[in-house]
């Protein structure tokens, strides 16, 4: 990712940026633990972060990702809570695999996880040719949480 990228993703608000960044297959060290911040905001800032989010990603669409899909929109509803990426894939994804390398790195990041801790939930939608694949992320999914 350029530093530019990085730079201009910083500036917006951390809710949905920080989930961006983690998909984006960045690195731990560059995404702050901002998961206390996250669950103590208000419930409108955390949907105006969201929404926001959604805006600096869609600025950066396609973008290509660690497992060679292609993302290439974003959304988020506040009625369902749910942030929704939407991607591009060539070959066939193996569908187990798919799921257990999403949840891991869902549940494995503390500001994802402190979202998902407010109720957020984090679908990913997959295209392949003429079918659509969908795996979705909730706090249910990650097992134990340690709490924030």
């Amino acid at each position: 990712m350029s530093q530019v990228f990085d730079a201009r993703l910083r500036l917006a608000p951390c809710a949905f940026v920080v989930c961006c960044l983690t998909l984006a297959a960045s690195t731990a060290a560059m995404a702050a633990d901002d998961s206390a911040r996250l669950t103590t905001m208000s419930e409108a800032e955390l949907q105006t972060g969201m929404q926001s989010g959604v805006q600096a990603v869609l600025q950066h669409v396609p973008m290509r990702m660690e497992d060679q899909s292609v993302l290439v929109g974003a959304e988020y509803s506040p009625n369902t809570r749910t942030a929704t990426y939407h991607y591009v894939q060539k070959r066939q994804v193996n569908p187990d695999q798919l799921r257990a390398q999403l949840r891991a790195k869902n549940c494995g990041a503390p500001n994802t996880r402190a979202m998902m801790s407010r109720g957020i939930r984090f679908e990913h939608l997959y295209t392949v040719g003429d079918d659509v694949f969908g795996v979705t992320i909730s706090r249910e999914q990650c097992g134990a949480a340690p709490t924030f």
